[in-house]
This record gives C-alpha cells, sequence and structure tokens, in this order.
C-alpha cells in the first residue's frame, strides 16, 4: 500500500484511540448541568469534539478519495464528492450519501456554533456522541478495504 494512506490510517488510529476514550467516558456520564459544572467533565468533552472534527475532515479530505484511488475506483484527484460518495455508497462503505452528509453537518453545526444554552450544549454533545459510531464504521470499512486483516 501507498505509505502516504498507509501514514493517513496510522494517524487516524491514534485520533480514535483517543477519542474511544473521551467517548467512553461520555457514554458513562449523565450529561447535564452537574456534568458541566466540573471542569474536566468540560475538558472531556471539549477533547472529543476536537478530535471528531479532526477525524471527519481527515477522512473526508484525506482518506476517501485516496482508498478509492488505491481500489483503483478513480485515477484523479479531480473527481467531485458526489461522485466519490455514490463510490462509496456502492462499495458499502458509507450507507448513503446522506449518512456522509449528516455526519459533515454535525460536524460543522459543532465546529462553527457551539451553543451557550445549557440544553442546547447537551443535545449537540448528544448528537455529535451519537454520531460518532457512524464514522468509525465508515473508517473501519476504508481500512478494510485497503488493510484487509
Amino acid at each position: 500500500m501507498n505509505p502516504v494512506l498507509q501514514a493517513q490510517f496510522s494517524l487516524c488510529d491514534q485520533i480514535f484511540a483517543q477519542c474511544d476514550l473521551d467517548y467512553q467516558l461520555l457514554l458513562a456520564a449523565e450529561i447535564n448541568a452537574d456534568f458541566f459544572a466540573d471542569y474536566s467533565n468540560v475538558r472531556i468533552v471539549n477533547s472529543f469534539l476536537f478530535n471528531f472534527n479532526k477525524l471527519q475532515d481527515r477522512i473526508g479530505a484525506k482518506l476517501l478519495k485516496a482508498v478509492l484511488y488505491e481500489l483503483k475506483e478513480i485515477d484523479t484527484d479531480a473527481v467531485p464528492m458526489l461522485d466519490v460518495l455514490h463510490l462509496l455508497e456502492r462499495l458499502e462503505i458509507i450507507d448513503s450519501t446522506e449518512a456522509w452528509d449528516q455526519l459533515r453537518e454535525v460536524r460543522n453545526a459543532i465546529a462553527h456554533d457551539y451553543p451557550v444554552v445549557l440544553h442546547e450544549r447537551i443535545a449537540a454533545i448528544q448528537l455529535i456522541r451519537d454520531s460518532y459510531p457512524i464514522l468509525k464504521t465508515i473508517y473501519q470499512r476504508l481500512r478494510a478495504q485497503v488493510l484487509p486483516d
């Protein structure tokens, strides 16, 4: 496999390992006003959001087309993203183009408009927490295409 692609997967593996730790802590916690009163919990949320954003960006910007190129499904980087998503859907790497678009929207909503109102912040964290397994599944499917066990 292409060493640059291998390096991208290696970096994502490291970020996922960090994100998994925060994700497990968030799953175990009751996220409410008391949760946010503890600065340690705020740090967990911030770490999770930061790593989720990094993963979504890296997978979208670096891995999707690179994996398709490695699989010889595309022969240039100039393929429009919608075509990339349709190919990924055909290969069953993503469930649907809408699923990827939803991940992107979740990421953008958190990155650009982190809510100040507590109930909106709780809802946003729950949304991104619910989206994490979807992102991880897509990554695992991408990885399996080029790094079979």
